[in-house]
């Protein structure tokens, strides 16, 4: 988590695992058949290994110790930018617990919000922006629009797929869209050690930060964008993560 002078410090979250599903903005009686249907039209459109894991069906955003108030903020009239957005399921729970949807916007370089319509049934009453492009090389006038708007920023799930340089080019350009007072906000996977990852089954090569590397990198950032960040970050087990 990162934030433009914030002055305020959360605790090391201990991420609750709720059982109550049917409090789940996506419940219904037939949910485990719709879900496995929707999971492979998204795998079908891109396969990532979080969709065919389902590991996007634990919620992330809702249980950091800072939820509260990233959603009073948004009640209050606060943009926030979802980066990686997927089928947009953090948007729908601030949406469920009272965030005006029409303050809510969705990036992703994949196009799975059809998907996320289908699943959450709400076309007709969402009124969240998703807009499709690639953050590291994008013309869209959707999200240049953007630019130096955004209160609150999320990502999560994404810079980890990125050497350290390119982790670096991302958060720059994460920057570009906030404003004094704004926020960046997310996980990503760690590592005990921070250092880069050779992927064979993928042939690339990935920085696995630890809290004082990720500091380090919005330390960098900083310096080369003319923009201060006070940082809190944790590293927690997959297990606590549900």
């Amino acid at each position: 988590m990162a934030g433009q002078k914030s002055g305020t410090n959360y605790a090391e979250p201990e991420y609750a695992k709720s059982q109550d599903r049917a409090k789940a903005p996506f419940y219904h009686p037939n949910i485990e058949h719709r879900l496995v249907s929707e999971r492979d039209q998204a795998w079908d459109i891109r396969a990532y290994p979080c969709i065919g894991l389902g590991s996007w069906l634990t919620p992330q955003l809702c249980r950091l110790p800072i939820y509260d108030d990233i959603l009073k903020r948004v009640k209050d009239g606060a943009i926030l930018m979802d980066v990686g957005t997927f089928v947009g399921h953090d948007l729908r729970r601030l949406a469920y617990d009272g965030a005006p949807s029409d303050k809510l916007y969705g990036v992703d370089i994949v196009n799975h919000f059809d998907v996320g319509y289908n699943l959450f049934r709400d076309r007709e009453h969402f009124k969240g922006h998703f807009i499709e492009a690639d953050i590291l090389s994008t013309t869209s006038s959707e999200l240049t629009a953007l630019k130096g708007q955004a209160d609150i920023i999320v990502v999560s799930q994404v810079l980890h797929q990125w050497n350290w340089d390119n982790q670096i080019k991302a958060t720059q350009t994460l920057s570009t869209f906030t404003k004094p007072g704004s926020m960046i906000v997310g996980n990503q996977i760690g590592n005990p050690k921070a250092q880069e990852i050779n992927l064979k089954s993928l042939s690339m090569a990935v920085w696995r930060h630890n809290p004082d590397s990720f500091a380090k990198m919005f330390e960098a950032v900083g310096d080369t964008t003319g923009t201060r960040w006070e940082i809190q970050a944790w590293l927690r087990t997959f297990a606590d993560m549900g």
